[in-house]
């Protein structure tokens, strides 16, 4: 040991340090002054591997080196100090074999340790070995002038306070010269709203640990607000622990982005409270709506809707209609379709509604945004002008029509009224031939009705009870020998509207009988009115099978019947009489289980 020793002394003039490594890079030896130059005592450093303690970025190159025997200069690399700072260190290396038991290789380190890294240039043979004088480091200062001149806004702190800053910065926070910054802590230039953040990263970073990116609001030295992206990382800085701090100026992107966040607010608000309704579908799903959607389609939620099938809502006759221009729209061989479908809401209601479609994305996949306007009302206003022009059409033609065959019908009649005394052996098919022509006075005296102008006489207070009870008492026998009873539900006092007798009576004949015709195997009329402030509704139901959809439909239209000896004109005239009475009717029919219709006057 003692020779060992010896042989170690013998570089003590020539270096500050000195250590032998085995062939794997493990402390045997180490001079004692370690503790001084490195912060390591010796037993803390033998036995250890100088990898341990060198710079990640210095690692690759030092071992490759200490494997090449033909190296004749020093190489210099970065230790890292017990307290976590670097120091350069220049080392010279001679190899060494030993015999002591095997042959065995060992590495002898000569060391001069320096507070900064040592100059590159070569030394004339009458230059000291000590470290070179500030400035004369072409690397070092080659390093700073691109520092200097970066475009970016860089400073160094230690513990947040600035230390170094390049042009870029000062010229950043509206400074004159770097004097104005360098001394000041970063928190004076920092919002006070991230000084808790910015406190947290700095011992993060005296730690050793990288921190991430992050967007704070700066001050100017004028006061002004500047928005920064700020980049850190944990350096050293004159053998301290410091931060690295690197700006970025987004106060331009940041003012974009508020006037983009304001201009989707504005559009978001403009759909929300946009009296059509807004949706996107994508994959035949609902996945965004408006609110004048939910309130359309009478949902509670839109849990409703959202992530529902359209075709939960969609009338089943439109399904193949609407899934193919979707298609067309997804397919993108059209930038807009506009169609008309029925839906049906939550409350059972049928609304007619028209939809454009214009492709848009959901989750950068395609799909539909589509404007749905409630037409249901137009469809009603525009199948009423349809119903009026017609009525107005068979008006014209009952006038013509009842007068030209009224005159030939008359003589017809009463020249076989002369005939059949003389003829009785044939009097079955007289009793036929005047049951025709009976019939044809019938449909002659509706179709006049029908023709004849409304000149209304019109009592200010008709007694709407009274009325009813006189066209039950009427038809209640013949309903009574089919087998059908009358159940009503009247008022003992009186209900009085404004109205013309004779029409009215019409009206509720025509009903009750349709609703006694539509139960041929027996049942029941149901007949009540009810009264509010503002109008008296009149309720007809019947027990029957129905009235098909084709033919509800088109309810109301002349020579439409589904019975065989019907004339399609008794609820077109009873149309006729409430409308010139400002009423309404509504038809609820249910199959097998019969109609009910209800009719409202104004009171």
């Amino acid at each position: 040991m003692e020779q060992k020793t010896k042989r170690f002394e013998q570089y003590k003039p020539h270096v500050n340090l000195q250590a032998v490594l085995s062939a794997n890079g493990r402390f045997i030896y180490i001079s004692a002054n370690c503790k001084e130059m490195l912060g390591y005592k010796q037993n803390e450093l033998i036995g250890t591997y100088l990898k341990d303690y060198l710079h990640k970025d210095d690692l690759f190159l030092v071992e490759s080196y200490f494997y090449n025997e033909h190296h004749l200069l020093p190489y210099t690399f970065r230790f890292v100090k017990k307290d976590y700072t670097l120091i350069w260190i220049e080392a010279a290396i001679d190899f060494v074999t030993t015999h002591v038991g095997e042959k065995e290789r060992e590495i002898v380190l000569k060391m001069k340790v320096f507070e900064d890294r040592p100059s590159t240039k070569k030394k004339n043979s009458h230059e000291e070995t000590g470290p070179e004088k500030p400035g004369t480091n072409p690397v070092k200062e080659e390093f700073q002038a691109m520092i200097e001149g970066l475009p970016s806004p860089l400073c160094i702190s230690v513990q947040g306070k600035i230390v170094y800053v390049n042009d870029a910065f000062v010229s950043l926070l509206g400074a004159e010269h770097k004097q104005q910054i360098i001394g000041k802590y970063s928190y004076d230039f920092i919002e006070k709203e991230y000084h808790d953040i910015v406190k947290n990263r700095i011992m993060r970073m005296q730690k050793g640990l990288h921190v991430g990116m992050i967007e704070q609001t700066w001050k100017k030295l004028n006061g002004q607000q500047i928005h920064l992206e700020v980049k850190a990382a944990p350096t050293v800085y004159q053998n301290q622990k410091a931060e690295l701090i690197l700006l970025i100026d987004i106060s331009s992107r940041k003012k974009f982005q508020t006037i983009l966040q304001k201009s989707r607010e504005r559009y978001q608000l403009l759909i929300q409270n946009s009296i059509d309704t807004i949706a996107v579908i994508h994959k035949g799903k609902w996945v965004f709506m408006n609110e004048s959607g939910i309130r359309l389609f009478e949902a509670k939620s839109y849990e409703d809707l959202i992530g529902k099938n359209i075709d939960e809502q969609l009338h089943h006759c439109d399904h193949e209609e609407v899934k193919a221009r979707l298609k067309r729209i997804v397919d993108r061989k059209s930038e807009s379709e506009i169609i008309k479908q029925t839906w049906h809401t939550f409350g059972n209601r049928l609304i007619y509604t028209e939809m454009v479609c214009i492709p848009t994305t959901f989750f950068g996949e395609t799909a539909v945004q589509v404007i749905l306007r409630d037409i249901s009302e137009r469809k009603q206003t525009e199948e009423l002008m349809v119903r009026s022009e017609k009525l107005s059409i068979a008006g014209q033609l009952a006038a013509g029509i009842a007068h030209e065959i009224r005159n030939p019908l008359t003589a017809i009649k009463g020249f076989l009224q002369l005939m059949k005394p003389t003829m009785e052996e044939n009097e079955d098919y007289f009793n036929i031939i005047f049951s025709e022509l009976s019939r044809i006075e019938l449909i002659l005296s509706e179709l006049l009705m029908l023709a004849k102008p409304q000149q209304n006489a019109l009592q200010e207070k008709l007694d709407l009870i009274k009325l009813i009870r006189e066209v039950t008492a009427l038809l209640e026998t013949q309903a009574n020998l089919n087998g059908i009873m009358m159940n009503t539900n009247l008022s003992e006092e009186k209900v009085c509207i404004k109205g013309d007798q004779n029409q009215l009576k019409q009206v509720f004949i025509n009903l009750i009988k349709n609703a006694v015709e539509s139960m041929p195997d027996g049942g029941t009329v149901h007949l009540s009115v009810t009264e509010t402030k503002q109008a008296v509704t009149v309720m007809v139901q019947d027990e029957g099978k129905g009235i098909p959809e084709h033919v509800l439909k088109r309810i109301g239209e002349p020579f439409l019947t589904t019975k065989e000896k019907g004339t399609g004109l008794g609820l077109m005239v009873t149309f006729n009489i409430i409308e010139n009475h400002n009423g309404t009717i509504e038809i609820d029919t249910q199959e097998e289980k019969g109609t009910t219709f209800v009719i409202s006057f104004p009171k």
